[in-house]
C-alpha cells in the first residue's frame, strides 16, 4: 500500500483584511481571525472535492475555518480535530503607530518571528517542533489508513511541506498557498 498525505489549505476566511491597523489592533484582528469561519461564496475546485473524497482519514485543526472547510468538502465528521494542527501563532506588538495594512503587518511579523521575535505568540523554534510532531502524526496515520487529508492553514502547511520532504516523502516543489490549493505527498 502506498501511503499518501494530502495537505489542503482552508477556504477563504470571512473577515475584512482591507483595513489599516496599528500593531496592537493587528493583534486583536488576529484573535478575531482565529474565530471566524469561511466565506461560502468561494468554493473549492472539483479537483479538491475529488481528492478529499478519496482520503481515508481526515485531520482538522480546532479553528473554525479548518472545520468549516472540511464540511464544505462534504466531510461532516473529521477523524481527528486537534489544536496541535492550528495555524502558527502570529506575533504582534502593542504599538499604536504606525498604521499598516493587515497584509503588511502579517508579512513583517512573520519575518520577525523567523528572526526570533515572538511577542504574544509561539517562537519559531516552537513552531518547528510542533510542525515536526504534526508531520510524524500524519505519517503514522497514513501508514495505518493509507491516505490522510489535512485541512489546514497556510503557514503550518509550509512547515509540514518542508518537514515531509525532509522525511523522504515526494511531493510538489512548493507548498499550497492559495485558498483550497492542495499538495499530494507520497512515500
Amino acid at each position: 500500500m502506498v501511503a499518501k498525505i494530502v495537505l489542503i489549505r482552508h477556504g477563504k476566511p470571512e473577515i475584512d483584511a482591507s483595513e489599516k491597523l496599528s500593531a496592537a489592533d493587528f493583534g486583536r484582528w488576529v484573535e478575531k481571525y482565529d474565530q471566524v469561519g469561511i466565506n461560502a461564496e468561494y468554493k473549492p475546485t472539483t479537483e479538491a472535492f475529488e481528492i478529499a473524497q478519496k482520503c481515508s482519514f481526515i485531520v482538522c485543526s480546532s479553528l473554525p475555518r479548518s472545520i468549516e472547510s472540511a464540511n464544505t468538502l462534504h466531510i461532516n465528521t473529521p477523524d481527528l480535530i486537534s489544536d496541535a494542527f492550528r495555524e502558527c501563532e502570529m506575533p504582534y506588538a502593542n504599538w499604536k503607530y504606525p498604521t499598516l495594512s493587515v497584509t503588511s503587518w502579517a508579512v513583517l511579523f512573520r519575518i520577525l518571528q523567523f528572526m526570533g521575535y515572538s511577542s504574544n505568540a509561539e517562537s519559531y523554534k516552537a513552531i518547528k517542533k510542533r510542525s515536526q510532531e504534526c508531520a510524524h502524526q500524519l505519517e503514522r496515520r497514513s501508514q495505518e489508513h493509507g491516505s490522510v487529508l489535512f485541512v489546514g492553514h497556510g503557514a503550518l502547511i509550509w512547515f509540514l511541506h518542508k518537514q515531509l520532504l525532509r522525511m523522504g516523502w515526494t511531493g510538489p516543489p512548493k507548498s499550497a498557498k492559495q485558498y483550497w490549493e492542495f499538495g499530494i505527498y507520497q512515500q
